[in-house]
């Protein structure tokens, strides 16, 4: 699904579903800028992400997004926890539903893709040190205290 599809479909009030994976090596979390090649939220930190397409389903997309944007393959990842989907309001007129992965990855190894412009592994000590999309710190929170 393009992502003017999305933006369409969401002006008719059906909100579009978001895979957000966060991924755990040792006591540290991924995290990724966005470069100023994506549409929103430009540089501004975030998990690695994607819109759900047709006939999809949400593990199978997240395991897609994270070797697309990290080149981290699904062999060296092992999944710790799904949480509950959340809901955000990205301007005024679109609404995505978030569902959240934790993952815990046997790599730190990371090769960025084109919609994002760096990464980093943090701590929780370095949590309020970043600017991050809507509702990535809670989802970043949550992951550690389950792991």
């Amino acid at each position: 699904m393009k992502k003017d599809e999305v933006l369409s479909d969401s002006i008719r009030n059906k909100p579009s579903m978001v895979v957000t994976s966060v991924l755990k090596n040792q006591s540290e979390v991924l995290i990724l800028r966005r470069s100023m090649n994506v549409k929103t939220m430009q540089e501004k930190w975030a998990g690695v992400s994607g819109y759900l397409e047709k006939n999809e389903d949400l593990l199978s997309r997240a395991l897609i997004e994270i070797y697309e944007e990290t080149r981290i393959n699904k062999d060296e990842l092992i999944l710790r926890k799904i949480f509950n989907q959340l809901s955000v309001h990205i301007h005024n007129e679109l609404m995505v539903i978030i569902q959240p992965f934790c993952f815990v990855s046997n790599t730190r190894k990371v090769l960025l893709d084109w919609e994002h412009s760096d990464y980093y592994w943090i701590n929780d000590n370095e949590m309020d040190d970043f600017d991050y999309v809507p509702r990535f710190k809670e989802i970043i929170v949550r992951c550690i205290k389950e792991l």
